[in-house]
This record gives structure tokens, sequence and C-alpha cells, in this order.
């Protein structure tokens, strides 16, 4: 092994990264993630579960793992899955990062996906080959997407500790992130040679009514009307009654907006690509379409 490749090695396993895991009601199905999460080659110094609310044994399964780190919030019997303050769960993981001067990257998880175990070494090589990369993702089985998703997403530390380390607490989220990122000039990128699973399809116990929230995110982050439109409309192919909703929410009188310079950021960028008629942005469009849940 020559001197290059052995500095390239110990920079990887010098590189810190942290986890902040989302979990209610998973006491089916938390271990297993657990176990995949702790199996990766390059090894997180931190794995942070914030037990949201959970009325099962999640808790338990969550603190039979010496390595974790378990939050507990008060239970409660209402899902915030798909609603705002969803952003104060994972915030809440967050938090315990606001002072870790070690930590260089941050995964954010559900407690669904199991990870392969190359998937931290690899991303973080991608990005640490690319210092404007500061987002980015593999995909997850049988779905497409051209953005990196909310779980399973791997942020650069110093770019988001810039931002104050949070998600607004708003409809949108998790795409706010990512698009403030690209109006700042910086890159997100999504690699599909990375491929993770689910134990269960994401969205399959949604009720319809749910999709008014990711409307109403639609509609604070400034989405161009031909843009949000055009998913809508293809989003009824799948599920009709969930694309009413969130029609319903992007129409809505919602005032909770993000801010001016980026919604026009986000409206400009949708368009250009729509009225350019750049064929590739097209075929990403609608395949991302094809796979929504």
């Amino acid at each position: 092994m020559n001197v290059l490749l052995i500095k390239m090695v110990q920079e990887i396993e010098e590189t810190k990264v942290a986890v902040v895991l989302n979990a209610r009601n998973e006491e089916k199905i938390i271990s297993k993630t657990l176990e995949y999460l702790l199996n990766q080659d390059l090894k997180t110094y931190r794995i942070i579960v914030v037990n949201d609310g959970s009325t099962d044994k999640t808790e338990d399964v969550a603190t039979s793992f010496k390595e974790i780190e378990v939050i507990n919030r008060e239970k409660r019997k209402e899902n915030f899955v798909a609603k705002k303050e969803l952003a104060i769960t994972i915030n809440t993981g967050l938090e315990k990062l606001d002072d870790d001067i070690d930590c260089n990257f941050i995964l954010l998880m559900n407690a669904d996906i199991l990870l392969p175990k190359n998937y931290l070494s690899i991303l973080v090589n991608r990005m640490k080959s690319n210092p404007n990369l500061v987002i980015a993702g593999g995909v997850l089985e049988e779905e497409f997407s051209e953005v990196p998703r909310g779980s399973g997403r791997v942020i650069r530390y110093d770019f988001w500790k810039k931002l104050g380390l949070r998600y607004p607490v708003n409809y949108g989220y998790e795409g706010y992130l990512l698009w403030k990122a690209q109006s700042m000039g910086y890159e997100i990128k999504i690699f599909s040679d990375l491929v993770y699973e689910t134990q269960r399809k994401t969205g399959s116990k949604y009720e319809p009514k749910r999709y008014y929230y990711y409307g109403l995110g639609l509609k604070a982050l400034g989405y161009s009307f031909l843009y949000a439109i055009a998913r809508i409309f293809l989003f009824s192919k799948r599920k009709p009654r969930g694309a009413y909703y969130m029609l319903k929410g992007f129409l809505s009188n919602y005032g909770e907006l993000y801010e001016p310079e980026l919604r026009e950021y986000v409206r400009k960028t949708q368009n250009q690509n729509i009225f350019s008629f750049k064929q590739n942005y097209f075929k990403r469009f609608f395949r991302t379409l094809k796979y929504s849940k």
C-alpha cells in the first residue's frame, strides 16, 4: 500500500460522523436498523436516537445497545409524520451536537432504513474530495430521487453549523436545507450506486389528508406554479385523493413562508429548467414522479 493510499485511509478513519435517528413506536424494527448502522466499515462515533414519544418498547430496545445515546420525548398519541413538528424531534437530537468540536459530518436517519456496510465510507470519501459538496445521499431501493432524501442524507457539519444546526420548524423543512445550500452556491448530490433498503414501504400507511402538509411545504418554499401543478397532477395517477389534498395545501392561504430571496430562487430555478426545456431535467422529473409513494 503506497503512502498516499495509507494517508487517505487514515483521513477517512479519523473523520467523525455523528448520527441523529428519530424513532416513534419502532420496537419491532429499530434493532435491525441499529445493527446495520453499527456494522458500518466507517465507524460512527456518536449515535443519538430521539425516541419521539413512543408508547411501545422503542426506548427499551434502543437502550439495550450500550453505544447508543437515547433522548426521550414525552409520550403522546399524535404522530408528527409529514407535519412540521417533526422538525422539533430532529432538532432535539441536533442540540446534542451544538458544541461538538470533533464532528465532521451528520447522518440523519429514520428507524426503518438499512444501510449497506460501505455507505458512510463511500459517501464521506466523495464529500471529502469535493469541499463544495455539503449534502449527499444514496438512493432507496425501487425508488428514484434527484436529491438526497431526508433519511439517509449526510450533511457537512461546518456548513450546517453556519446556519444554526437546526431544521426550520415549518413545512418543507427537509427541502429547505437543500435549496438553501444551492442558493448559497454549494452542491448537493445523490449517488445512484449507493442503494439502501427499507423495512417498510415509504408512505404505505399515509392517510390521504396527510399529503395536505406536503402541499403546504411546496407553498412555503415558493415552488413554481407550473412545476407544482405538474407534480401534483402526475402524483394523482398514483394517489388521487392524496394529490387532491396536496393541491389544497399548495393553493391554501398558508402564511408561514420562507424568506423571499429563497422562494424567488426556487421559483426561478424551476421555471428556467422548464422553459429552457432541458431534456435531462424532464427525464429526472418524470422518473421522480413515477416512483413517488
